[in-house]
């Protein structure tokens, strides 16, 4: 009878590896597929996210995973790309372009309403 104890722990250790493994798996593919969403643009990762439980946001590194998907491509000191925006009358069109080597220009995204 004392050879059955060592083995039901062996049998016990195996299992909880097991268990261990499989939440590392899922909590990896989870995290994988959070981040490629995360890829797929901000509309497409809104309208995904509503179904997201709060608790996800426990359990997965959401915060490092979305400083690293919304870091752009561009670098400080870097051009910016060239674009065009309707003008404050909503006639005219101004180009980013137009004030190169001008004056500075600095753009704000965001809402003051």
């Amino acid at each position: 009878m004392e050879n059955d104890v060592p083995a039901k722990k062996t049998m016990v250790l195996r299992k909880m590896l097991t268990v261990v493994l499989v939440l590392v798996i899922v909590h990896a593919t989870l995290t994988a597929a959070l981040f490629t969403l995360m890829l797929q643009g901000p509309d497409r990762f809104a309208r995904a996210m509503r179904y997201v439980p709060w608790a996800a946001f426990v359990v997965l590194p959401f915060k490092p995973l979305w400083n690293v998907a919304r870091a752009g491509r561009h670098s400080v000191g870097e051009m910016a790309p060239d674009f065009s925006l309707d003008g404050v009358d909503h006639k005219s069109t101004v180009r980013l372009s137009s004030f190169r080597g001008q004056k500075p220009v600095i753009l704000v995204f965001g809402s003051y309403t």
